[in-house]
């Protein structure tokens, strides 16, 4: 990852970007990371190994991955409810 990255938890965007703010929830607010090129990925980088939660796509993009794939983040959370309530960020089997 690069030095200069923003993270961002936007559920304010809820109208703009749904399945983007649906996938941030189920995930129990991982934030957006936000590169320096504009594109942007799911990424919890308080854990050694840093979790990857999606690829690395601009924001137009991210939102149809997450509509097209809500199916699996919401396995994930039923699959791991109790860590993501409890403030854990389990790892997710890549399904991109």
């Amino acid at each position: 990852m690069h030095d200069q990255v923003i993270h961002r938890f936007v559920p304010s965007k809820t109208g703009e970007t749904p399945f983007i703010t649906d996938v941030e929830i189920l995930l129990g607010g991982v934030p957006q990371v936000i590169f320096p090129d504009g594109t942007q990925q799911f990424a919890d980088q308080d854990r050694s190994p840093i979790t990857v939660y999606s690829p690395r796509l601009q924001e137009a993009e991210l939102e149809a991955f997450c509509r097209e794939n809500i199916g699996h983040y919401q396995r994930h959370y039923q699959l791991h409810k109790q860590a993501i309530d409890e403030y854990e960020t389990p790892e997710i089997v890549p399904f991109w």
